[in-house]
């Protein structure tokens, strides 16, 4: 992350996390929110929303992130495919536009995108408009 902003990563973070070939973060993306607008507790790291799942070690990382969609089809698909209320069933999809402020990202084949946030990110303030 060479010629990026200075960041500050929560002390929960390991020292290898974020991932080294993340970017700052920026583009359009799309999150599974409760309300609209969406509040910051719509914004936490997975493993705080599931305090007591097992993480495979390969998964570790993306748990200190945040899931976002670079491909509003791509989140209807899940939304669709875990449609139980307890799931995505209820939830809202808001979208927005990413800053380097906020932290850094990992963007994978299928349009996912991991967002590790720095601390004092205010993502739920970009990430707020309503598309559904």
């Amino acid at each position: 992350m060479s010629n990026s902003p200075s960041y500050s990563w929560p002390k929960e973070f390991p020292t290898d996390i974020p991932s080294a070939d993340a970017k700052p973060a920026e583009g359009y993306v799309y999150r599974l929110v409760e309300q609209v607008p969406p509040s910051l507790s719509d914004f936490n790291m997975y493993r705080v929303d599931r305090p007591d799942r097992p993480f495979l070690k390969k998964e570790i990382p993306e748990s200190f992130g945040l899931s976002l969609w670079k491909k509003l089809n791509h989140i209807l698909r899940q939304k669709e495919r875990y449609s139980a209320p307890e799931q995505f069933g209820n939830k809202k999809i808001v979208g927005g536009e990413l800053c380097s402020d906020l932290g850094v990202i990992i963007v994978k084949k299928n349009s996912h995108v991991t967002l590790w946030k720095q601390n004092g990110a205010e993502p739920h303030l970009h990430i707020c408009d309503e598309i559904i």
